[in-house]
Parts: C-alpha cells; sequence; structure tokens
C-alpha cells in the first residue's frame, strides 16, 4: 500500500490504516520522500515538440522520441539509477568485448524499454531543455504555448 501524504485529512486517513493493520503477519513500514513523476503538461509539450522537429526533419514523432531517449534520457537516468548505469555499463561491455553489432540491439532495446513515466519532474525538466536546446541549433523554433508550457517547466 502507498500513501501519499499531502494534507492534514491524508495523515489522518494514514493514522486509521496503520490502526487496522493486523499484526500478524509481521509488516514493514518505509517513509520516503515522495517524487512526483513527470507532469501531464511536460507529457504534453514533449509530443507537441515531437511532433514539429519530426515535421522539419521529415521524420515522424516517434522516431524523433526514440532518438532523444537515447540521447538525453537514458544519461539522464543512468546519472541518477545505480541499477540503471548498471544496465548500461553492461551494454558498454558488450561493445568493449567487440560485439559491436549485439551492443547496438542491446542499447536500442534499452531505449525502447526507458520510459518518460518514470522520470521525475525535475528529470522530465532537463528533457525537455535538452529537445529545445537542440531543436534551436537546428533552427527549429518550438513554440512555447502558455497554458503548457509555464505549467511543465515550473519543476
Amino acid at each position: 500500500m502507498k500513501i501519499i501524504l499531502r494534507t492534514e485529512a491524508d495523515r489522518k486517513r494514514s493514522l486509521e490504516v496503520l490502526r487496522n493493520l493486523p499484526l500478524e503477519p509481521v509488516m514493514e513500514l518505509r517513509v520516503v520522500a515522495h517524487k512526483k513523476n513527470r507532469s501531464a503538461s511536460q507529457h504534453r509539450l514533449m509530443w507537441l515538440w515531437n511532433t514539429i522537429i519530426g515535421a522539419e526533419l521529415g521524420e515522424s514523432k516517434e522516431d524523433v522520441h526514440e532518438r532523444n531517449k537515447r540521447r538525453f534520457l537514458v544519461p539522464i537516468y543512468e546519472r541518477d539509477d545505480p541499477d540503471y548505469a548498471g544496465m548500461i555499463e553492461a551494454v558498454r561491455e558488450v561493445h568493449r568485448q567487440g560485439m559491436k553489432a549485439q551492443a547496438e540491439t542491446m542499447a536500442k532495446q534499452v531505449t525502447v524499454l526507458t520510459s518518460t513515466t518514470k522520470a521525475t519532474v525535475d528529470q522530465m525538466t532537463e528533457f525537455l531543455n535538452e529537445i529545445e536546446r537542440v531543436a534551436a541549433s537546428l533552427g527549429i523554433m518550438l513554440p512555447r504555448p502558455d497554458d503548457v508550457y509555464r505549467e511543465a517547466m515550473a519543476a
């Protein structure tokens, strides 16, 4: 069970849940800081930008998305998640051992399985900033719709 404490009502509900838990089997309770995943606004902005970049480059928005994940999101996750970093290092080791085609296949699969849904708001903001920076370097000016951009980038 996962409970996120934001309000006094959440705290009261949590205490009630705890009071009603059985003592057998033995339970473990963990309290950790909540990390908010990427927002719906960030998701919408990413797909808007992927669509525009794709149209400018003659690619599908899905191809743009996969390239951006590989180029920007994989390094963000590698930096922030030791388990993810271990997986990336394993791919690099396969490459170092001379199995370049196999390493490339593995890298593509890692990219496909890498999802923005696991990104924190801060990670997603960093990802979007990188997309915007590269688009600008290609002469592609991405729109910043007030309603979506302000919320998406206010990490």
